[in-house]
Parts: structure tokens; C-alpha cells; sequence
């Protein structure tokens, strides 16, 4: 998996897009099971109704850590946003900070609450490496006339 020149789309920048973008959406189904355990908790407080917001975030830390990999092998060229800094922040954020934020919130409520602060930072991390995977392809995206009157000036 390499490239074809400097500048140019390869298959671990649209892996690096995919695999962000995926994760924006699995980092939003996290919040939408967070929601709902809270308010099932009050329902049922004998239950670990944040069985699956612990699951879902074991598959966000790995996504986050094949993120990385994923940026740790393409290589760096002239012009492409930094993400190393970000992808590292991400795997980090995700495994080992927020599982252990999220266990002392059982024990320190206020704990718990940077818990769900992180997880914001999770999100806008992902977002910016989407942004930055997206801005990457289009700047290798040939450039097309705009109308058939362009082409017909830029032929003669």
C-alpha cells in the first residue's frame, strides 16, 4: 500500500477516512448508550446497564489504536496535515485514559464527569483527523473544468 508520487491519494489515506469516519459514528452511538443507561439506572439499579457503553467503548479504542497504525504507516509528505500528534492523542485518550476515568467515576462522581469530558475530546480528535483524511483527498483530487465553455477556452 504506497503511494503513487508525492501529493497523491493512497489506499491508507482512504483507510485513515473510512476508519475515522466510522468512528465519529460509533463515538455517537457511545453517547446515545451513555444517555440511555443513565436513565435506565433509575429504573433498574441492580442492573450494569452500561454493559454496552463499556463494550462500544473497547471497539473506540480500537478503532483508535488501528488509527494510529494506520497513520503511523503512511508516509509523510510535503503539504499533508500533521496527524501523527492527533492519531497518538486519539489511542491514548481512548485506551488507557478514559477506561480508567470512567472506573474512578464509580467511586469519584467528579471523576466521572471528565469522563464524559474526554470522551468530547475523543470526538473532536476524530473529527479533526476525518477533517484532515478529507482535505487530504481533495487536494490530490484532479482539477476538472467547471463548463464546457471553460474547456472549449482552455483547448484553444
Amino acid at each position: 500500500m504506497t503511494t503513487t508520487g508525492p501529493g497523491s491519494w493512497s489506499r491508507l489515506d482512504a483507510v485513515l477516512l473510512v476508519l475515522t469516519s466510522s468512528t465519529l459514528a460509533v463515538i455517537a452511538a457511545q453517547f446515545a448508550l451513555a444517555g440511555l443507561a443513565a436513565f435506565r439506572t433509575l429504573e433498574a439499579p441492580t442492573r450494569n446497564a452500561y454493559a454496552p457503553h463499556e463494550a462500544l467503548g473497547i471497539v473506540i479504542g480500537v478503532l483508535a489504536w488501528v488509527i494510529l497504525a494506520v497513520v503511523l504507516a503512511s508516509p509523510a509528505a510535503p503539504g499533508r496535515p500533521g496527524t501523527r500528534w492527533p492519531a497518538v492523542a486519539l489511542a491514548l485518550l481512548a485506551i488507557p485514559v478514559e477506561p480508567l476515568l470512567g472506573e474512578a467515576g464509580r467511586h469519584v462522581p467528579a471523576v466521572g464527569g471528565l469522563h464524559a469530558v474526554t470522551g468530547l475530546a475523543i470526538f473532536a480528535v476524530a473529527a479533526w483527523l476525518t477533517g484532515a483524511a478529507a482535505r487530504q483527498r481533495e487536494t490530490t483530487r484532479p482539477r476538472r473544468p467547471a463548463s464546457t465553455a471553460s474547456r472549449a477556452e482552455v483547448r484553444s
